[in-house]
């Protein structure tokens, strides 16, 4: 920490629950030096204060960020106004998880801003196939999308879905048609062999630029979502902090090239609704993963 940061403000963020990171407000944002963090932040991350300090922000911020959002982040902060939204990063161990963040200037007597300050709570984690890297299987990740609610009699909210038994067929489906190799093809799921699943799939192409498309959309899956998103883009879709965690779920199915099992869930008091969902990856003509498949399915009841 800085002589010239606050110390008594500092003092106050030792003890917060929440990350929380102070750099200094250069010119360039991924030359921005760190000059503080709290024990939270190393709590969250793994990083110990002493290996960031003074080190450029982009050490432990995910230089894959979008350009859209940094841009509307520096706009903010030029207006000396907050930025909130939500973000991928890379903990010290190579896990991921994804957080809630603001990003707000810390102004001067005179007005101008000499550092920046970063509060982050933690939404989701993404925890790695149980059977490891090498073998089968599906990750676990939260996520929260704006669908119909249901209001329940409950106290609490009901547990948390594990899977779907369509969806367990369709993962068997989908290891038997791959047959060993590292993915199966689009065009080995026709609607005859989809039959059983069709209104609950949408399809979503991967486009050259690494965006995604829908390029078909289920009645069923329409009606949880209040629309048909076929041939929407996913990063133009609104609210766009939430589709930025569908987003980060289908950038870890092309990455791994393996299904991942992602249950959807959303509540507010009284209300709640919960989806299962698998998404699986599926190739053109060679082992890249072309399209992803989604199945959706509400909560048994």
């Amino acid at each position: 920490m800085t002589a010239t940061l606050d110390n008594l403000a500092a003092q106050l963020w030792d003890s917060f629950p929440f990350s929380i990171v102070v750099t200094d407000y250069g010119d360039e944002p991924e030359l921005r030096k760190v000059v503080y963090v709290n024990a939270a932040f190393s709590d969250l991350t793994g990083f110990t204060a002493e290996e960031v300090l003074g080190k450029p922000i982009e050490t432990i911020e995910d230089c894959g960020r979008a350009a859209g959002r940094s841009a509307e982040c520096e706009a903010a902060l030029k207006k000396h106004k907050s930025y909130e939204s939500t973000f991928f990063h890379y903990r010290k161990d190579g896990s991921n998880y994804l957080s809630r963040e603001t990003v707000a200037p810390l102004l001067e007597q005179d007005g101008s801003i000499k550092f920046l300050v970063v509060l982050a709570m933690m939404i989701s984690s993404i925890e790695p196939s149980p059977l490891g890297e090498d073998g089968p299987g599906t990750a676990i990740v939260g996520l929260t999308l704006p669908m119909p609610m249901l209001e329940y009699p409950f106290t609490s909210a009901p547990p948390h879905l594990a899977s779907h038994p369509s969806l367990d067929a369709l993962r068997e489906l989908w290891d038997t048609i791959r047959n060993g190799r590292v993915l199966p093809r689009r065009d080995e799921f026709d609607l005859g062999t989809m039959k059983r699943w069709a209104s609950q799939v949408s399809l979503a192409t991967v486009t050259h630029e690494g965006r995604f498309r829908f390029r078909l959309f289920g009645t069923e899956v329409a009606r949880l979502y209040g629309r048909d998103l076929t041939n929407c883009f996913l990063d133009e879709l609104a609210p766009k902090d939430l589709w930025s965690v569908v987003i980060m779920h289908y950038l870890e199915v092309v990455k791994t090239r393996q299904p991942l099992f992602c249950p959807i869930s959303i509540s507010n008091g009284r209300w709640y609704n919960e989806v299962s969902r698998l998404l699986l990856p599926l190739a053109d003509k060679d082992d890249t993963v072309a399209f992803i498949m989604a199945a959706d399915y509400a909560r048994l009841r």
